[in-house]
């Protein structure tokens, strides 16, 4: 008899929905257990809501030092102490309740710290009785990921950077398998070859290419600015800018790339980004986790720019410290970058270099595993 895994979201940002998604992918095709993916938000009450809400202002309108200064305040033991009344409160309720129970997962897969503290919760009221993995979507840990670490079987991280932190704030390194973050590779092995790319696209495969991603679950229009302003410096490259499904930022990006007749910069909206990863030299991007995870995978150096703060800061330091690229805090700062590339091309081979030593860590197959090995 096929065993329950439950794989649980919240929507805070589109990396946890993503990593969700994927792992949920890989699970269904095994068919070894019966797989139900939840997004606790659509069982919000009012204070969820107001909360997601909140947390969608503040990265649209680009507060991403007012997020850090969130983040960071909140992570310790005092500011974490009334975790589990917080998560009551936003989504715990009948509806929820009930679409838990009934399924009644054998195994939790939480992508976002609120399931794991609502699956807890239930296993303690004796509703659920689910062994619990919790997969960190980022390249930094937080006092509320690992505030019930004793309720819990396992932590999915993505590397012994993040499970050397965890180990000094007393969570059991036996608990601890940093095997990278899970994203989508299914797409990998059926890459559109490259001439057919740069035919597709219409531009010179002579030239560097840099792939902007400007879209995500919140396209932010402020990347517009940036576009425009690496457009005016006039430099020698192919521009590929992604908008994703932010339909009113593709527009504008494609409006003025039209009404001024620039012929090295693509716009597209929600693509198969590998393909355009494939044949891209650098990758200009905010720093989610899931997307500098995809860069590493595919080896392609990475200029980045402001994110959402938090967790995203220390991601950026991540990608910094190793050397896998650089960090742009402003417009400016994002051309200088830009430019240094152009002048020095060994710059980004030095790069491509240091990604060269990053081994593929497979981590959805080992999640897999890991289930596989828990359910017996």
């Amino acid at each position: 008899m096929k065993k329950n895994v439950l794989i649980i979201y919240a929507p805070y940002g589109s990396g946890h929905k993503s990593v969700a998604n994927n792992i949920a992918d890989y699970f269904l095709k095994k068919d070894t257990f019966n797989v139900k993916v939840l997004d606790v938000a659509k069982y919000a009450n009012f204070i969820g809501k107001a909360s997601i809400k909140g947390f969608d202002f503040i990265i649209n309108h680009r507060s991403n030092h007012l997020f850090s200064f969130i983040y960071d305040i909140a992570n310790n033991k005092i500011a974490s102490f009334n975790q589990i009344s917080l998560v009551k409160k936003c989504f715990d309720n009948a509806k929820i309740k009930e679409e838990i129970v009934n399924f009644n997962p054998d195994i939790t897969i939480s992508t976002h710290f609120f399931g794991g503290n609502i699956i807890s919760y239930y296993n303690k009221l004796g509703l659920t009785n689910s062994k619990i993995i919790t997969v960190i979507t980022d390249y930094a840990t937080h006092s509320y990921w690992q505030k019930y670490h004793k309720t819990q079987e396992a932590f999915i991280v993505a590397n012994d950077i993040v499970k050397n932190a965890m180990v000094k704030k007393g969570i059991d390194e036996n608990k601890i398998y940093p095997v990278g973050i899970p994203f989508d590779v299914k797409d990998i092995d059926n890459l559109m070859p490259k001439e057919e790319m740069y035919k597709k696209c219409n531009l010179d495969k002579n030239l560097k290419t840099y792939l902007f991603y400007g879209g995500g679950s919140h396209g932010m229009i402020k990347n517009f600015d940036y576009l425009k302003a690496l457009i005016k410096k006039k430099y020698p490259i192919n521009i590929i800018f992604v908008s994703g499904k932010n339909k009113k930022l593709e527009t504008k990006c494609k409006n003025y790339v039209n009404e001024n007749n620039i012929k090295n910069v693509k716009v597209v909206g929600f693509v198969k980004v590998y393909d355009y990863l494939n044949i891209s030299d650098v990758v200009i991007t905010k720093p989610g986790g899931a997307t500098i995870t995809e860069c590493m995978y595919m080896k392609v150096p990475m200029i980045l720019i402001p994110g959402n703060g938090g967790p995203e800061k220390y991601n950026a330091r991540f990608i910094a410290k190793k050397k896998y690229g650089v960090v742009s805090k402003t417009v400016l700062g994002l051309c200088r970058n830009v430019g240094k590339t152009v002048k020095n091309e060994h710059l980004i081979s030095h790069w491509k270099a240091n990604l060269e030593k990053e081994e593929p860590k497979n981590a959805t197959k080992k999640i897999y595993d890991l289930c596989v090995k828990l359910s017996k």
